[in-house]
């Protein structure tokens, strides 16, 4: 077994930054594409002003999940951490693009949508790496 050079290191740590990348979009994407469909819901049917808060939460888990998934699964280690760094890119992307949008300051509802991002994105993370591969 050979040791390991500094290039292979070197191109072990590329690829798990593009697995973050490429995971965090289709989080994003997944969240954007839950989003729509909400608001189509939402412009349907008469939905309590009450709903559209666990809504976007829940769009927002569902995207953390899917890019923790997609990371672990990608890398093929590390669920945990890979979860993590996925929601906490896209929780402050979130958070950026809402302070940019609506203004204001964040209040503590924020502690409350990070903790269910990460959790769920470190979920998927889980699953990502113990998913069983096909044998060919």
């Amino acid at each position: 077994m050979r040791k390991p050079s500094p290039a292979d290191a070197k191109k072990n740590v590329l690829t798990q930054y593009k697995a973050v990348a490429f995971s965090c979009i289709a989080g994003i994407v997944t969240a954007f594409a839950i989003l729509t469909l909400c608001a189509g819901v939402m412009s349907a049917v008469d939905v309590p002003h009450g709903a559209v808060v666990p809504m976007s939460i829940l769009a927002m888990v569902a995207g953390c999940l899917l890019a923790g998934f997609l990371c672990a699964r990608i890398v093929g280690s590390g669920g945990l951490l890979c979860g993590l760094i996925c929601a906490s890119m896209i929780f402050l992307m979130a958070v950026a693009a809402e302070l940019f949008v609506a203004g204001g300051q964040v209040g503590i509802l924020a502690l409350y949508k990070y903790v269910a991002c990460a959790s769920s994105a470190m979920i998927g993370g889980v699953l990502g790496v113990n998913r069983r591969r096909k044998v060919r």
